[in-house]
């Protein structure tokens, strides 16, 4: 099965902004400089990498990926639901 280069795009779009709105998640923030500052100090990287992720502008490795998923699980059940 052939994919098209075009649903190549697709996906890595999709995928970061999947990964942007698990960042919004796990560090609820008033704003993208806060969210960024935050982020950056619990993934050990920096604010301007963070902005770039929220901008969809790099794929982010898989090791960020899971910190992040795991951080978005706890702070959904510590909130109590995903409101």
């Amino acid at each position: 099965m052939k994919i098209s280069a075009h649903s190549a795009i697709d996906h890595k779009s999709a995928s970061r902004k999947r990964f942007a709105a698990m960042l919004w998640m796990a560090f609820p923030s008033p704003s993208e400089r806060d969210l960024s500052i935050k982020a950056a100090m619990v993934l050990d990287v920096s604010p301007r990498q963070v902005v770039n992720w929220l901008r969809c502008e790099h794929d982010a490795a898989v090791s960020y990926v899971f910190a992040v998923m795991a951080i978005a699980g706890a702070e959904i059940v510590f909130r109590g639901g995903d409101k």
